[in-house]
């Protein structure tokens, strides 16, 4: 069975980098919500739910029946698998990582998935492991090290204990991808399997910070803030609705594991959005970097519309 029905390479690419652009500035909302002293519990909350607010007003637009599974075990695996341990585990494990690590470190992590996943793809989905995709990663890999600056040497931050957390970001995103993409073969709009998978992050993470809690310590924190945080959160929503829904629609067009190689912007968008936001001077290593990376997408683009991959 021919499993990319809407077989566009150039559309799965795009949809990729949209995504992977939009979760490299996640750092600027993070540092914001950090520096105004909004709670640990209160940044893992937020993603999910506002990832819900989204896709779950879509799918009442679009088309309210799709959110009757023709499967009930569909449920268990969209809620509780999807969503309410390996979402979960990455959103939670993700703001961990940033208070035990460089965010260089976390960002590695973060985009190793991609190598995890292919031996998940070739495990669950018996996907081949072809050269071009080993040369994908590679290439990948190597710019986005350059970017970070790893050649230069460690700073002495990396513990015993962020190493934990950026393996287990590495890991658990991987098989969310996966999961991903098992539902996607299963013909269940993206929006949908958004909604319930943040449902059942919401409903792990309620057990010790509901939504309720949140709203609390939001509406405490607007009376020195004010209308500038309800801002940032506006956009912020605007922002996580774009990462998260155009790296699941990607699956439509190109599998998982050249989805997730796309990521490899992530770290050169956050790269730039420094140097323009904060003034950081981008090195000739850097740019090395970028040029690496942006290749690897272009070597990537080419191999899926020739289908050679």
């Amino acid at each position: 069975m021919e499993l990319f029905k809407n077989r566009k390479p150039m559309a799965g690419i795009l949809l990729g980098c949209a995504g992977a652009v939009t979760t490299g500035i996640f750092g600027i909302f993070f540092n914001y919500f950090d520096f105004i002293g909004l709670s640990e519990s209160g940044r893992t909350i937020l993603t999910p739910f506002f990832v819900f607010i989204c896709f779950f007003s879509v799918a009442l637009i679009k088309n309210p029946k799709s959110l009757i599974l023709k499967n009930k075990l569909l449920y268990l695996t969209t809620i509780f698998v999807s969503g309410g341990i390996l979402y979960a585990t990455y959103n939670y494990t993700y703001v961990r990582a940033i208070e035990s690590l460089p965010l260089a470190i976390t960002s590695l992590f973060n985009f190793s998935n991609a190598v995890v996943l292919v031996l998940l793809m070739r495990l669950f989905f018996n996907e081949k492991i072809t050269v071009k995709k080993v040369v994908c990663c590679l290439i990948s890999l190597v710019g986005i090290l350059f970017v970070l600056e790893i050649f230069s040497g460690g700073d002495g931050d990396v513990t015993a204990a962020g190493i934990f957390w950026g393996v287990s970001v590495t890991v658990s995103l991987a098989f969310a991808y996966t999961i991903d993409y098992f539902h996607i073969q299963k013909e269940i709009p993206f929006y949908v399997i958004q909604t319930y998978t943040c449902l059942g992050a919401m409903i792990v993470y309620s057990f010790n910070y509901s939504i309720p809690d949140l709203f609390r310590e939001l509406g405490s924190m607007t009376v020195q803030h004010g209308a500038a945080l309800w801002l940032v959160l506006l956009l912020y929503f605007i922002n996580v609705a774009i990462s998260y829904g155009a790296t699941t629609a990607a699956y439509n067009f190109i599998d998982a594991s050249y989805t997730s190689m796309t990521y490899v912007l992530e770290p050169t968008v956050a790269a730039a959005a420094g140097f323009f936001l904060y003034g950081q001077r981008l090195s000739a290593v850097q740019i090395i970097g970028m040029v690496i990376s942006v290749s690897a997408i272009v070597y990537m683009q080419y191999i899926e519309s020739k289908g050679k991959g």
